[in-house]
This record gives C-alpha cells, sequence and structure tokens, in this order.
C-alpha cells in the first residue's frame, strides 16, 4: 500500500489517518462503527530497504509472527491484537489506540543524541516499572522484545504504560534471518551482544534496554560510560551509582537477569530516592516572592504550523517557554487569579478527558453555569497557557504544593495546528504539544484579563 493511494476503509476500518511508518508496515488511525471507538490498525507494507534485504515472503513471515505474539500475549502493560484480517492480499492487525507515546511525552525525536525532557523521578520510577512488569510476561512465555524504547512504549489516558512493536522479538524455535546489512534493535538502547548478534539476546538484553531508557527518563540524556559514571544531581550518589553501573554493564553475565530482581533493586532506590527528598524538603525554603511586570497575552486563537510553532509561541528546542512567567497567585476554591497576568484560572478543570470539540463545549458550559460567577470562559491560547507552564526541578517542584490540581496535566489550547489537529500544554513537564481533535485531555478554562479580582 503507497501512501499516494487514497484508502478509505480496510475491512469494516474507516481510515481517519496516518498514525506513522516503520520497517514493517504503516498505521493508520481508524474507526470501527460497529463498537464506536477509535482503534489503531497495522498494516502490512514493509520499507523498500527491508523488501530488499529480506524478501517480500520473509517480512510477510515477520509480520505474522508479530501478530501472533501479540494474539497470545494478555497483560495490562502489553498491547493486544483486537482483530485481525488480509486487505488486498496483505495482513493487517487492529489494536487499542493511545494518542501519546513516551518519546512524544519526553520530545525524544530523530536524532536521539539531542537531550529530552526530563521526567520527575517518581514518574520515571513508575513508567520503569510498568515497562518490566510488561518484559517479564513477555520472558515467562519465553519471548525476548529486542527493541525497547521510548517510542515502543504507548501511554494510556492514565499515563499507563503499553509496550508495543514486537516485529523484532526473538521467538523459541523460531529462526531470524540475519542480512549483515539488517540491524535488529535501536543503538543506544540495544544491549552490546545483541547488536554483534542479534541471536545472543537473552532477557538481560531487555533488562540493558530498560535501564538505558531509566537513564532517558531521569536525566533527558542517553547513557555512555561517562554519562553513568557522572551522573546529575540528585543521581549522584553511590546507590544510583551502583544500580545503573549493574543494569547497564556491557557483560550480561553482570546484569540483573530478571525482571523480579531489577524490580526489587529499582525499588529499593525509591525507598532511598523518597528518604533524601523527604530531609530535602524539610530543609528547603521557599524563596521570597518576587515583584512581577504586567504581562498581557494573546487571547485571539490562531492557527500556527509545527514548523512555525516554536518561534511563535517562543518555545525553546524542547518546546518549553524560553522565559518562565512570575505569576502573581490569589486562591479562591474554584478559581486562580494571576496579577502578573489578569487571568483567572479554573484551578481544577474537566471531570473526565475530552476531544478538542468536546473541550470547547466543556467551556460553553461554564459560561452558561456561570462558573465561579463568571460568563467569559474559554480554552486557552498557547500565549495564556505558556505563563504557567513551569519545568521539574529538585527539590522545590515536589516540595511545593502546586496551586493547580494535580490531576490536570495535560490539556487543550484553543489554538490549532491544522484543520484536525490542535496544540496542547503538559503541566507536568511545562511543554507544549500538538495532537489530533480525537485525542482525549482535559479541558482547563481561562477567563480575563480584569485589572484585579473582585
Amino acid at each position: 500500500m503507497h501512501e499516494g493511494h487514497a484508502v478509505r476503509w480496510i475491512g469494516r476500518y474507516q481510515i481517519l489517518g496516518l498514525l506513522g511508518r516503520g520497517g514493517m508496515g504503516r498505521v493508520y488511525r481508524v474507526w470501527d462503527p460497529d463498537a464506536s471507538s477509535l482503534l489503531a490498525l497495522k498494516i502490512l507494507d514493509p520499507h523498500p530497504h527491508l523488501v530488499t534485504l529480506l524478501g517480500e515472503d520473509q517480512a510477510r513471515r515477520l509480520f505474522l509472527m508479530e501478530t501472533s505474539v501479540m494474539e497470545r500475549l494478555r497483560h495490562p502493560h502489553l498491547a493486544c491484537v483486537l482483530d485481525r484480517g488480509v486487505h488486498d492480499g496483505r495482513p493487517y492487525f487492529v489494536m487499542e489506540y493511545h494518542c501519546h507515546s513516551l518519546a512524544d511525552h519526553i520530545g525524544e525525536e530523530a536524532v536521539l543524541e539531542r537531550p529530552t525532557r526530563p521526567l520527575p523521578p517518581r514518574e520515571a520510577f513508575r513508567l520503569v516499572e510498568e515497562m518490566l512488569s510488561g518484559l517479564g510476561a513477555m520472558h515467562r512465555s519465553g519471548l525476548v522484545h529486542r527493541d525497547l524504547k521510548p517510542a515502543n512504549v504507548l501511554l494510556a489516558d492514565e499515563g499507563t504504560v503499553k509496550l508495543i512493536d514486537f516485529g523484532l522479538s526473538k521467538i523459541p524455535g523460531v529462526v531470524f534471518p540475519k542480512p549483515r546489512q539488517l540491524i535488529v534493535g535501536t543503538p543506544y538502547y540495544a544491549a552490546p551482544e545483541q547488536e554483534r548478534d542479534p541471536d545472543d539476546a537473552t532477557p538481560a538484553s531487555d533488562l540493558y534496554s530498560a535501564a538505558a531508557v531509566f537513564f532517558r527518563l531521569l536525566t533527558g540524556l542517553l547513557p555512555s560510560k561517562t554519562s553513568v559514571a557522572a551522573l546529575p544531581h540528585p543521581f549522584d550518589g553511590a546507590p544510583w551509582k551502583a544500580f545503573f553501573g549493574k543494569a547497564c554493564a556491557a557483560d550480561p553475565a553482570r546484569r540483573y537477569r530478571t525482571t523480579r530482581g531489577m524490580m526489587q533493586a529499582l525499588r529499593s532506590l525509591r525507598r532511598t530516592f523518597d528518604a533524601a527528598l523527604d530531609q530535602a524538603c524539610r530543609l528547603w525554603h521557599d524563596e521570597p516572592p518576587q515583584v512581577a511586570d504586567r504581562l498581557r497575552c494573546r487571547r485571539e486563537p490562531v492557527k500556527v504550523r509545527r514548523r512555525d510553532a516554536q518561534e511563535f509561541f517562543e518555545l525553546d528546542a524542547l518546546w518549553r517557554p524560553r522565559r518562565e512567567t512570575i505569576n502573581s497567585w490569589v486562591v479562591y476554591p474554584e478559581c486562580l487569579y494571576d496579577g502578573t497576568t489578569g487571568l483567572w484560572w479554573q484551578r481544577d478543570g474537566s471531570k473526565d478527558r475530552l476531544s478538542w470539540p468536546e473541550a470547547r463545549r466543556y467551556v460553553e458550559d461554564l459560561c452558561r453555569e456561570s462558573f465561579g460567577g463568571r460568563r467569559d470562559w474559554r480554552l486557552p491560547t498557547v500565549s495564556e497557557l505558556t505563563t504557567i507552564l513551569k519545568r521539574p526541578r529538585y527539590p522545590d517542584t515536589f516540595c511545593l504544593e502546586p496551586v493547580f490540581s494535580r490531576r490536570v496535566q495535560r490539556f487543550w489550547s484553543t489554538d490549532r495546528c491544522s484543520y484536525r489537529s490542535a496544540w496542547y500544554a503538559s503541566s507536568e513537564l511545562g511543554y507544549v504539544g500538538v495532537k489530533d481533535f480525537s485525542c482525549r485531555m482535559y479541558g482547563r478554562a481561562v477567563a480575563g484579563p480584569q485589572e484585579r479580582p473582585i
């Protein structure tokens, strides 16, 4: 199937758009009219380079193997096949659809060497523990994933991990084709023995990849002998160095052997971190309030293409505001007033995650209800959103109770990127991103500006 070919339906599934393509096939966002739900559909369409290396028959065999693996495994942290079929002679399978990948969330793109957005440590711990839980299910079935990386980790609505892309998995009794030019895995994440020979991959190889992802989540960097030996604060203590020294060892015999063993080590490391954070918070003092200059924000919606967005919205290379606003908050039970911008903010947000059109209707309902005594609520512009985004910092981010609800972490803006996508913000990591209207995120309303609170 070629990109220029206008496909409207595959089986009973209506094609809504292309999500991406890998070496083995294309992945589409589809609508299932029988279940009234959005799903993801992957159809065999191997990259020409892969066909040259393997041949069409071998590529088909690997695709069917991936489908078989996903059908066999049922685990909360593994994506599963919901349906399968053949379209125009090409096999396909259908799985649950999730808007966000871990790569999206941390800002990892094609050039892996570029730094990414670090996650709060507790969130990094949780995500890696869930990855290990999913890998454990694979290992107990005799499978080795061989391509664990942020792009192959989807995040469900609650941030739950779903591992995907089992096309390169090592399966007992199955001989994997090994043309010399074929790389199995991804540089920096693949274990050294797997890079030398894919057949040498073992569960310890997947654990190396999990440790590499964990290092990336904590530091925004890729692991190397130099970076592991010089971990940044607050990960520069002996327990951290001992953990990564073992988990990222070049010799698989020196690594953790099982997901259970690595999970126990992670939990011990987490207890050490929590104790250190608790002590840091007891010693830490908030900075005295600063006087902020008055800011005026754009309130009219705009459409900004992705290639123009960093300049237009004044964002850095990781899509975070170049300058952070010093807010002057007045706190009310349901709302917040910022004396710096004159804006009123909803303190929490919508009860449920909403598509972009639903979020627009949600703020209209707030106006009809006179929420907080106001009738001028609307979805915020990116210009307004960037005034409340902060980067996580140790220890103050974790010691202070935020003025906004922690529950609402990703929320829509009124600004669009295209006729079917809009910009959103992440309060957890302080960045701006873009997603299709059908993605589900919270609505958080803004009103004003107003000179002073009444």
